[in-house]
Order: C-alpha cells, then sequence, then structure tokens
C-alpha cells in the first residue's frame, strides 16, 4: 500500500510519566484496593484529589455491603456466591481507576485530604 505526498500520517506521542506521579498512582491504587476490602472504597481517589468522587464511592459502598449482607442473611448465605466476588473484584476496579486518573492528571497525590477523610 503506498501514500500520496498529499496524505498526512498520524502521528502518536507518549508522554512520559514522572516517578513521582508513577509512585503516587501505586499508592492511589493500593490505597483504593486495601481500604476497599476492609469498607472505606474511595480513599484511593481521595488521594488523587477527587474527594467528592471518593466519598459518594465510600457512601455506596456502604450502602452495597448492607444490602449485600441483608439479602445474604434472608436467603441463608446463598446470594453471598454472587455478592463475594463483586466484593473483590469492585475495589481492585476501582483502584484501576484512581491509578488511571492520577497517571492522566499526572499529580503526586495528597495524604492531607486522606487525613481529613478517614
Amino acid at each position: 500500500m503506498s501514500y500520496s505526498p498529499q496524505e498526512q500520517q498520524p502521528v502518536y506521542v507518549t508522554r512520559q510519566i514522572s516517578p513521582e506521579t508513577e509512585g503516587a498512582a501505586s499508592i492511589a491504587r493500593w490505597l483504593e484496593i486495601l481500604f476497599g476490602i476492609f469498607g472505606l472504597l474511595g480513599v484511593g481517589h481521595v488521594y488523587t484529589g477527587r474527594i467528592a468522587v471518593g466519598i459518594i464511592a465510600m457512601v455506596v459502598w456502604w450502602i452495597y455491603m448492607g444490602v449485600a449482607v441483608t439479602i445474604s442473611a434472608l436467603t441463608a448465605g446463598l446470594a453471598s456466591c454472587l455478592f463475594g466476588p463483586l466484593y473483590l473484584a469492585v475495589p481492585i476496579i476501582s483502584g484501576i481507576q484512581a491509578s488511571t486518573y492520577m497517571k492522566q492528571r499526572g499529580g503526586t497525590g495528597s495524604w492531607q485530604s486522606v487525613g481529613i477523610v478517614v
């Protein structure tokens, strides 16, 4: 396949991520996963600077856990077959989202905002 000189070829440029941003993205991911498993989903998002997203995620996660426990109790534990995998998958997915946001933003994270929320 040949191209004429008038046709422009797309140019793809990859942005370099600083070591500080890479480290902050990793911290955001692990904060979200670990705290999410222990019931505080959203801490990684707060670390990235998205405080409202983090608080909303935390409240929705508490509601989800309440509903999951109630339905599991009513079904003698059978519903936990559905809720268990989600309980592990949601913090992992949310952690990946927090990490990706940090990399796109190029930030370094904020422990101060985590301290205020937690």
